[in-house]
Parts: structure tokens; sequence; C-alpha cells
């Protein structure tokens, strides 16, 4: 008969040891789940190797033996004790490491499971269809570990963590840089540029300093290598809400207002937001205004906030021009979103923008980098009206920087199996002929390709689905969107997203569309 032998059997007694030492940041709860698994296990196999020790200690008490040939049967019974001691020592040995190595096994699982539901909303089965990736780099004391990817056919979900190996720089809100280009972007082997990408932070344990986050990228095929880069990572961020009621904005004008042309083309990309006034006005961006005002001709610091000062102010023409300029690098640019309206002192209302505009360009290894420091905003008020106006910040900023060069590269893993089917089921679309010609059914998410005649909202697509199972019941996928929509005014075509985890995807067989139902198997 042959005999099953445990993986780890001829492993050296040094292997064994190193095994048993490793460490591994398992949380309690997965610690105590592990434990009870085993206590029974290796409790049984001490109480063998007791055994075993007490059999030997009564060999010891026994009477010397008076001839050679029972000492020499003695000596071959301690022998045989004594490799039955080291066997079952082993034996604790072997089952310590397995432990181990089945916890690694249990807590990977638990963890990519606890983090995939948490960003898809449900699904018990969520890590089952997630691959391990490894890929690893590290740079300004910050290493960058890609965990575990799910390809869905059409987008790669990929768990990466960030741990801070030297200090203690990152926090629960990360940002991470301008643009796909200069701060974190996710690319394939064959792109002719960056593809669309995003990210959320998922989790953050300050005892390991790790950041956990969802990284999301499409258009990457199965098979191919995929890179993640990321050059920038600001944390720290704080939360602004003050009212300036020591500054008297009145009081600044004769301290600044001169004005300057800008080019628009050198500095576009940067315009701010217009109010429905603006544009009833017959204007229809910010580059519609020919002039700024002049960058820094003042400093004036603002009471309770040190991340931006007031560098410009002026009155005219019926509107007060307010510019501001971030104090420092950190809290520049795009990673900050500080706004500011007015408050009328005499009635607490809030007086809005009647438009806004970023500017601001600065050399970047010999060239001209548009960088939007300067933002000016503009408001429609009366004369009267200025000693009663104080400003209001509101937003956000932060105010550390950390710059490396991180990247990985990683083999896109196979898709999940996706169930396709053809079909013309109607859909109660914002305009007319709306129909549903497609549609793909994932363990992750429902999509459905449509075409259409006109639309009036091209925001509000959204339809009745559910899933039918084999044994005839059904589960509502949802009337609302969960994912998103898209239109091509051009094309006349759309897609219609449902991301969500399927429960018991293999018994899925048909979709049901507004009532009308599409077999999938």
């Amino acid at each position: 008969m042959t005999s099953m032998k445990n993986p780890l059997e001829n492993l050296s007694a040094e292997a064994l040891a190193d095994l048993a030492a490793y460490e591994h940041a398992f949380d309690e709860g997965a610690t105590a789940r592990i434990a009870a698994r085993f206590a029974g296990k290796i409790a049984t196999a001490k109480t063998a190797q007791r055994d075993g020790a007490c059999d030997r200690t009564e060999r010891s008490t026994m009477p010397a033996a008076p001839t050679a040939a029972l000492a020499a049967t003695a000596g071959a019974e301690d022998r045989a004790s004594e490799t039955t001691h080291r066997r079952t020592g082993r034996l604790v040995a072997l089952l310590a490491a397995a432990a181990l190595v089945v916890l690694a096994g249990f807590t990977y699982a638990d963890r990519i499971q606890e983090l995939f539901v948490s960003y898809f909303g449900g699904g018990s089965n969520v890590a089952k269809q997630a691959q391990p990736v490894g890929a690893t780099a590290t740079d300004q004391g910050i290493r960058l570990d890609t965990v575990s990817a799910i390809n869905d056919g059409d987008t790669v979900y990929l768990i990466v963590d960030l741990v801070d190996a030297t200090g203690d720089r990152l926090t629960e809100d990360l940002f991470f840089g301008d643009s796909p280009l200069s701060g974190m972007r996710l690319i394939g082997e064959n792109a002719d540029g960056p593809y669309g990408y995003g990210e959320e932070t998922l989790a953050f344990d300050p005892e390991t300093r790790t950041a956990t986050l969802m990284v999301t990228g499409e258009g990457l095929a199965s098979g191919e290598t995929a890179t993640l880069s990321l050059s920038q990572i600001y944390t720290n961020k704080t939360d602004h809400d003050l009212v300036a009621d020591d500054l008297n904005l009145a009081d600044l004008l004769d301290r600044g207002g001169t004005f300057e042309p800008i080019d628009w083309n050198a500095e576009r990309g940067f315009s701010g937001g217009v109010s429905t006034e603006f544009l009833s006005d017959g204007l229809a961006a910010p580059e519609d205004i020919e002039e700024v005002l002049v960058r820094d001709q003042m400093h004036i610091e603002i009471p309770g906030l040190d991340t931006s000062y007031i560098s410009n102010i002026a009155y005219r023409d019926g509107f007060l021009h307010i510019q501001m300029n971030p104090a420092d690098s950190v809290s520049s640019g795009w990673a900050s979103a500080q706004l500011y309206d007015l408050i009328d002192t005499r009635t607490g209302k809030e007086v809005g923008s009647y438009y806004g505009a970023r500017y601001g360009s600065r050399q970047v290894d010999g060239s001209a980098q548009a960088v939007g420091d300067y933002q000016e905003e503009v408001f429609r008020v009366d004369a009267a009206d200025l000693p009663y106006l104080r400003l209001h910040v509101f937003g956000h900023s932060f105010d550390t920087l950390i710059e490396g060069d991180w990247e990985v590269s990683f083999t896109v893993p196979d898709s999940v199996e996706i169930l396709t089917a053809e079909t013309r089921a109607a859909l109660p679309g914002p305009g007319e002929g709306f129909v549903v010609n497609t549609v793909e059914v994932s363990p992750l998410s429902v999509i459905l390709s449509f075409t259409y005649e006109s639309a009036t909202d091209p925001h509000d697509v959204q339809a009745a689905v559910q899933l039918v199972y084999r044994n005839g019941s059904t589960s509502e996928v949802g009337k609302t969107i969960s994912g998103g929509s898209s239109l091509n005014e051009d094309t006349k075509e759309g897609t219609l997203y449902f991301v969500s985890p399927i429960e018991n995807f293999d018994d899925v067989v048909a979709l049901s569309i507004e009532g009308t139902t599409v077999d999938l198997r």
C-alpha cells in the first residue's frame, strides 16, 4: 500500500526551524482562528511525545542487565525510543510549520476577500477570482507592493500596499500627483499613451504604517505586461472651512489692483468654474477674459490659514477680483482644492463667484509647464457692499509631499469567466430608441451595450435588470446605476455598467432586462 507523505516531510531540521520562525503580520482574529484549527492536532502530537518519554523513563528505572546480550537488547530499545522521540518531535515541528503555512494562506484569502468586498460592496466569492501579483519597489523609504489582481475583461482591479518602512509619513487620505503623467499611471506594454485609471484608499493601518489602495486600469489585455508607476505621494490632508472676519477686503483695495494680459494658449487647461450669470452674459469660459490680476503684487496672510495668501485684489467695473496663491509647492496645484466665496456679514449669506480661473506656469527641466498655482475668483458686487463682505475659504490641502520613483511590472491575469449574448431588449432611456444589443455578465459586473436615436439626458440611463438562476429564482441587479453609463453622441452608442459581485455566478443562466429574458448559457 502506498502511504501519503507530508509535503514538508523531507525538509531538513534547519529548514523547519527557519519556517517555524517565519513571521507574518496577521490580525488577532485570524491568528485565533488558526490556533483553534491546529490546537487539537498539536496537542495530540505532544501527548504522543510525552507517552514516548514516559516509556523511556520506566525503562531507565529497571535493574541493570546482568549479561552483555541483555545490555545490547536494552540499548537497542533505547535507540528505538530515541528514534521515536525524534520522529514525534519532528511531527510537532511539521505540524507547527504546516500551521504557519496554512495560516498564511487563510489570512491572505481572508484579507483579499475583505478588501474586494469593501470595494465592490458584497459578494462572498470575490477572493476566489483574485490572483496574486507580488511585484514590489522601494524608494524614499516607501515600499510599493502589488498584492492581488482581478481582470473582468474590461477593467483590472489591483490591490496595492504602500508601506512606510522608515517613518510615519503615510495617512488615510492620500493623493498621487497632478495627473497620470506626473503622479500615478497604470499602462500596458502595447499602449500608445496612459490608459484610464483610478485609485481609492481601502484601508490604513497606523501600526504597520500601511495604506492599502485599489488601483483600477482599463484597456489591459490578459497576459500582457502592465506597469504601475508612481512619482508623487501627498499626505496629511487638512480640511479648511473658515471666514476671515478680521480681514477687511475694502481696506486692501488700494494696495493692489493692477491687471495684465494673459496668454491662455501658454497656460491653457487650468480654467476654473463659471456661474449661470456668466453664461447668460454670452461668455463660455474664463478664457473669454483677456486680463488677469498681476501676480504677487501683494502678500496678505489669511488669519487661520497658512497654506495660501492673497496675492492681489482689485475692484473694477462692478466686479471684485481676488487672487490667491499657495504658500508652498506642497499645497499648490490640483493636490489642494482650496475654494472661496464671500460672506455678507449683514445677512450671513454666501456671495457666489461670477467666474473663477487658475493659471500660472513654471520652468521644469528648461521648459514652461502649466501648474495653475494662481487662483482668481471674480464676484459681481456693488461698491457700497464691499465693507460688509468677508472672505470665506473652504476645501482641503496637503502638507506632506513624498517624491520618488516607484515602478513595478506584472502580467495582467487571465480574465474571469464572461458570459455574453446578443439581444434586442428595449431600454426606457431618457430619449428615443434605446435598445440593448449585447450583454456581458461576469462574477464582478453586468455590462449592457446599447444604441439609441436621441438622448435628452446622457447621465440618466437606467434599467431594471435581474439575474435568473438554474432553479428559477431571480435577484435584482438594480434599477439605478451602480457603476455608471456612457454615451457616444457621434455613433449613438452607449454602455451601462452595474459593478457588483454576483453571488452563485455558476448558477446564473439568464438575464432579464425590463422583462426581456436573455439566455446566457
